[in-house]
C-alpha cells in the first residue's frame, strides 16, 4: 500500500548507519566520533519511528577517548544478529586507540561486551555470517596497501577474534576515491559486495558488485552507482553514501544511508544524518531508489512503514541523571558531574572548549535548522577565571559561547565566538545578582542568536552565523553541532559550580 515518510529518518549528527533486524525487530547504529558514550543504537517496528534505547560502548574500558583529536575516535559500525547464536555483534574502529575491534550482546538494549580485538588494519569494517554460521570479517585495508587488490576479508573465530585463513582482497571498487564501507549480502543465489567511493563529501556514492562465491571474482553492477547526488547540484541533499541494505519482515528491501541538508551551496552543519529509501531490484542487482534522487518527502509502497512521529522536542530538569539524548566529550571525568534533585551540578575542571580533551561538557544534538533552546542555571563565582554556560559546539576551534566568568573582582555575562584562530567577544556585561539566569538560542538556516534573562530583562547578547560551525569553514571534519552545557576553570579546578535546572529544545517550525 502506498505511505509517506520524511527524511531524515534521525536527524542531526548521526552518520554511517547500519541496521540488523531480529524478526520484527530492528536495530541501527551510527558513529558517535570522540564523543562518549559511543555508537548509539536505535530500535524501530517500522523503519521509519526510531527510538535510542541506549549506546554500545558506555564504558571507558570499552571507548578510551582521552586526548583524540577531533572527528577522530569511533569510525562506521556495523551491527549484525547471528540468528544461530541469537546475539547482536556491532564492530568498529577506534581509529585513535585500539583500531578495529567487537562487541557483543544478546540484548541489545542492554549492557555490551568488552572489546575483542581484530588483527586487520583499516577503517569500516563489518561482518557477513553465512548461512551455516560462520562469520567472515572484512575492512577497506588492502594488501601490502596497495589498494588496487581491493578489500582484505577472511573467516574469523568470533570467540576469539583470529582469523581462521588469511584475509584475502575482494572487490576494491570502480576506481573512484576514497574506498570505504564494506558490507556483504546475500540474496537471490547471488553475494553482493557493496562499498562507498567519492568520500564522504559532495562526490559520494554507493556501488556494488556481485558473485556466486563469497570470496569472488566479483563483477561491478553495469548501473553504478546504485545512489549518489554528485550530479544534483541543487538539491538540497547532499553527500549520499555509505549504505546499509535490509529486507524487512514483509520482503521489502531498504537502504540507509548518510547525507547531509545543506543551509546554502557547499555549507552544511547539523553533521551528516540518516536517511532512508527503498531498494528497487533490476536484472537481480539493487537500485537504492531505483536510481532516482533522494526527497525529504518519500512515497513508497509497502507494508512495513506506518505512520511516522516528527516529534523532536526534548525537555528535562535533570533529575534523571545522564539521559540518553546527552553525550560528553571524549572520557568524562567522574567528579565533574552531578545529578541531584535540585538538577545538573557542573564543577569545571582544567579544561575549555578550546582543549582537545574533556572539560566538563554535556551536549545534545542540534536536530533541526529552526530551532529554540532555553536552559535555566546558576553560577556566582568568587575566583577569577571560573566560567560556565551554553555553547554552540562544532569542535574545539568552532563554537559559540553564551557564559558567566569572573574577570578582575567582577562577574560578566559574555557572547564568545570562536572561528579557527579568530577569538571575538561580541558581549561583555556586568552581573551583579546570583538569581537563575535563562540563556535562550534560536536559530534559522544562517544565523544564531543569543539572549539572557535576569531578574525578568531580557539581554540581547548578538547573533552568529551558522556557517563558522559548519564542516566547509574548517579542516574537514565528521561531526555535527551540539548544543551543549559546559563549566571550566580556565587553567585550574574551578571554585564554583554551576547548577542547570532545566534545558528546553524544540524545533521553531
Amino acid at each position: 500500500m502506498p505511505t509517506k515518510y520524511t527524511n531524515p529518518i534521525l536527524k542531526g549528527f548521526y552518520p554511517d548507519p547500519s541496521v540488523c533486524r531480529k524478526g520484527d525487530d530492528y536495530y541501527m547504529v551510527t558513529s558517535s566520533f570522540e564523543f562518549f558514550p559511543g555508537v548509539p543504537i536505535f530500535h524501530s517496528k517500522d523503519m521509519v519511528n526510531w527510538t535510542q534505547i541506549g549506546h554500545c560502548l558506555n564504558r571507558e574500558s570499552q571507548l578510551p577517548l582521552h586526548n583524540v583529536r577531533y572527528s577522530m575516535g569511533i569510525f562506521a559500525p556495523t551491527i549484525r544478529y547471528h540468528e544461530k547464536k541469537d546475539r547482536f555483534y556491532m564492530v568498529t574502529t577506534n581509529i585513535t586507540k585500539i583500531g578495529n575491534f567487537f562487541v557483543y550482546a544478546d540484548d541489545p538494549a542492554g549492557e555490551w561486551s568488552e572489546p575483542i580485538l581484530i588483527d586487520q588494519g583499516g577503517i569500516d569494517p563489518s561482518f557477513f555470517f553465512e548461512d551455516d554460521g560462520t562469520a567472515h570479517f572484512i575492512s577497506n585495508a588492502y594488501e601490502g596497501d596497495d589498494p588496487t587488490t581491493g578489500f582484505l576479508m577472511g573467516p574469523i573465530d568470533l570467540e576469539t577474534g583470529k582469523f581462521l585463513e588469511s584475509p584475502c582482497p575482494v572487490w576494491g571498487g570502480i576506481g573512484e576515491s576514497a574506498p570505504e564501507a564494506p558490507h556483504i549480502y546475500k540474496a537471490n543465489g547471488w553475494y553482493y559486495q557493496m562499498i562507498a567511493e567519492g568520500g564522504t563529501e559532495l562526490g559520494h556514492m554507493e556501488t556494488i558488485a556481485r558473485s556466486r562465491s563469497l570470496y569472488g571474482p566479483y563483477e561491478a553492477c553495469p548501473f553504478n552507482p546504485i545512489l549518489t547526488h554528485r550530479h544534483r547540484k541543487n538539491h538540497e541533499i547532499q553527500a549520499t553514501g555509505h549504505a546499509d541494505l535490509i529486507k524487512d519482515h514483509h520482503g521489502d528491501w531498504w537502504a540507509v544511508f548518510l547525507a547531509y541538508r545543506e543551509t546554502h551551496p557547499y555549507f552544511h552543519h547539523l553533521g551528516r544524518e540518516t536517511f532512508l529509501a527503498p531498494v528497487e531490484w533490476k536484472d537481480e542487482w539493487p537500485l537504492i531508489n531505483g536510481g532516482r534522487a533522494i526527497e525529504f518527502q518519500m512515497r513508497v509502497e509497502t507494508n512495513a512503514v506506518t505512520k511516522q512521529s516528527r516529534e523532536n522536542s526534548f525537555v528535562t530538569n535533570f533529575t534523571k541523571g545522564l539521559e540518553l539524548p546527552f553525550v560528553h566529550l571524549r572520557n568524562p571525568y567522574p567528579g565533574d558531574y552531578r545529578f541531584t534533585k535540585k538538577g545538573l551540578t557542573l564543577n569545571g575542571n582544567s579544561f575549555t572548549l578550546f582543549d582537545e580533551d574533556s572539560p566538563a561538557f554535556l551536549g545534545f544534538r542540534q536536530k533541526d535548522f529552526y530551532t529554540w533552546l532555553e536552559v535555566d542555571f546558576s553560577f556566582f563565582p568568587t575566583v577569577n577565571g571560573d566560567e560556565a554556560g551554553v555553547t554552540v559546539f562544532y569542535k574545539h576551534d568552532a563554537h559559540m559561547d553564551v557564559f558567566i566568568r569572573r574577570d578582575n573582582g567582577q562577574n560578566y555575562l559574555c557572547l564568545r565566538k570562536a572561528v579557527g584562530d579568530i577569538v571575538h567577544m561580541s558581549a561583555y556585561v556586568p552581573v551583579l545578582t546570583d538569581e537563575i539566569m535563562t540563556v535562550t538560542i534560536t536559530s534559522d538556516k544562517l544565523k544564531y542568536y543569543f539572549y539572557a534573562n535576569i531578574d525578568d530583562a531580557e539581554i540581547y547578547l548578538g547573533e552568529g552565523l551558522t556557517r563558522y560551525v559548519a564542516t566547509e569553514s574548517h579542516e574537514l571534519g565528521f561531526t555535527g553541532t551540539f548544543y551543549a552545557l559546559y563549566a571550566t576553570g580556565n587553567g585550574k579546578k574551578a571554585s564554583a559550580k554551576a547548577l542547570f535546572s532545566r534545558f528546553c529544545y524544540r524545533p521553531a517550525l
